[in-house]
C-alpha cells in the first residue's frame, strides 16, 4: 500500500504478495466498522440486478444459509466445536436502484433472514470491500 490509502502500486511481475496486503487491510477495516470479529464466518451473496435473476435465487439461497447455519452454528450444530449463530453474518450485495434491489429489499421485508444480514451497495465500492472481508 503507498503512504495514500486510495492507492495500491503492484509489480507486473511480482503482485501477489502486495495484493494481499491491500485485501487484507480492507478485510479487517470493513469488519471492524460492521462490528464483524475475524472468527465470524461471512458468506457473501449477490442475488443479481434483474428483477428476474433475485426471484429466481433469493429463497433458495435464503434456505441454503438457513440450513447451513442450523447444521454448522451452535446451538443446533451436533460439533462441540460449533460457533454460536453470532459468528455468522450474510451479506447481500445490491445495485443501487434497480429491480434487483427492489426485489430483495420487498422479499427481506416479507421473509425471515437466518442469522445475521448486511445489505451492500456498489456506492463507494462498499461492495468490493466486503467481497475482501467474505470467506
Amino acid at each position: 500500500m503507498s503512504d495514500d490509502q486510495n492507492e495500491l502500486h503492484i509489480s507486473k511481475k511480482y503482485f501477489a504478495s502486495d495484493l494481499e496486503k491491500g485485501i487484507t487491510n480492507i478485510r479487517s477495516s470493513w469488519r471492524a466498522e460492521n462490528g464483524l470479529s475475524e472468527d465470524t464466518t461471512v458468506i457473501f451473496f449477490a442475488p443479481g440486478n434483474e428483477r428476474t435473476e433475485a426471484e429466481f435465487c433469493i429463497e433458495n439461497v435464503r434456505r441454503g444459509i438457513k440450513e447451513f447455519l442450523l447444521k454448522y452454528s451452535a446451538p443446533t450444530s451436533l460439533s462441540p466445536k460449533a460457533l454460536p449463530l453470532e459468528n455468522f453474518a450474510t451479506v447481500i450485495s445490491l445495485h443501487s436502484g434497480s429491480e434487483g434491489e427492489q426485489y430483495v429489499r420487498e422479499y427481506l421485508r416479507q421473509n425471515k433472514w437466518h442469522g445475521k444480514l448486511i445489505i451492500v451497495t456498489e456506492e463507494g465500492n462498499e461492495h468490493y470491500n466486503a467481497m475482501c472481508a467474505s470467506d
